[in-house]
This record gives structure tokens, C-alpha cells and sequence, in this order.
């Protein structure tokens, strides 16, 4: 009886919907998002590096050392995934975790190997971005890019208007 009562729920909730679902933001950006990382991780493999991995170390490379936080808001992540996702990487020793300036503070950085591993997964990297771009078009990546970047702004104010309520 329960399941049939929430059915009952479900249809008059989607009755009651003025958007289609099958419109989701979350769900089209979440397909393209799987399906772009599984190719860049296909295409790293040869370098022993996730497409993920190769983001966090090209980051930390560019922009030089930095801590944590610092880190997390480069990469778009929460600050308490950062650790995890630096962990293999300190262990195959590819970037180094040390004090900052407060105990609390740890600051990464990629070590020589590290740059190493990153120089044979740049020409990886760069035809996969060439593949995908040739698929798309130049001009549709650049217009994707600022759509991108739109998107990323619009749902960061409606974060912030979600924690005022």
C-alpha cells in the first residue's frame, strides 16, 4: 500500500511540475562531466595518471605550491576531498605535503618525478583536448567555455541564496 501511496505522490508532484525533468541541469552536466573524465582517463593511462590526477598536478606545476584550501578552490572541489585525492599521488611521491606556516596548514607541491610524470602525460593530454575540440568545433569550445564559467556563477549565487534562507 505505501509503495502505491508514494507512486500516487510521485504522479501528482510531476502533474504539478512546470519543468520537464528530463531537462535537469544536474543530470546533463553530470552525463557529459562522466563521460569527458572517462575519456581524458583513457587517454592518461599510458602516463599512469587519472584525468583528475593529471588536473591537481598541472594546477600545482602552473601555479607553484599552495595549501589545501587554496588548492581545492583552483580545482572547483570541497577542501575535504583535496587530501584524498592527493594521497596516491604523496605516496608514488609525484607531490609532497609539508607544514606551511601554521601546523594546521599543509602546503603540496609536485616534486621532480612528479614533473617528470607530467611531461609524459602532457602530449596525452593534448591530443585528447584536440579531439575533443575537433568534435566540437573552436569557436563552439570557446562559447562552451563562457557558458561554462556562466553556469558554474549562477549556481554558486544560488548556493549563496540557499544559505541565507
Amino acid at each position: 500500500m505505501q509503495v502505491y501511496r508514494r507512486h500516487v505522490q510521485l504522479g501528482r508532484a510531476l502533474r504539478r511540475c512546470k519543468l520537464d525533468p528530463s531537462s535537469c541541469v544536474l543530470r546533463h552536466v553530470t552525463r557529459t562531466s562522466r563521460a569527458i573524465v572517462a575519456a581524458f582517463d583513457r587517454a592518461l593511462a599510458p602516463a599512469r595518471l587519472t584525468g583528475h590526477q593529471f588536473n591537481l598536478m598541472m594546477t600545482l606545476a602552473l601555479a607553484g605550491s599552495m595549501n589545501v584550501r587554496h588548492l581545492a578552490d583552483h580545482l572547483g572541489m570541497d577542501p575535504t576531498t583535496v587530501p584524498r585525492a592527493a594521497a596516491p599521488l604523496r605516496r608514488q611521491r609525484l607531490i609532497t605535503s609539508t607544514v606551511g606556516r601554521d601546523r594546521r596548514e599543509r602546503l603540496l607541491a609536485v616534486t621532480a618525478l612528479g614533473r617528470r610524470r607530467l611531461a609524459t602525460a602532457l602530449p596525452l593530454w593534448e591530443a585528447q583536448q584536440k579531439r575533443v575540440i575537433a568534435a566540437l568545433g573552436p569557436a563552439a569550445w570557446s562559447d562552451t567555455r563562457a557558458r561554462l564559467r556562466a553556469l558554474r556563477a549562477g549556481a554558486a549565487r544560488s548556493q549563496t541564496a540557499d544559505a541565507r534562507v
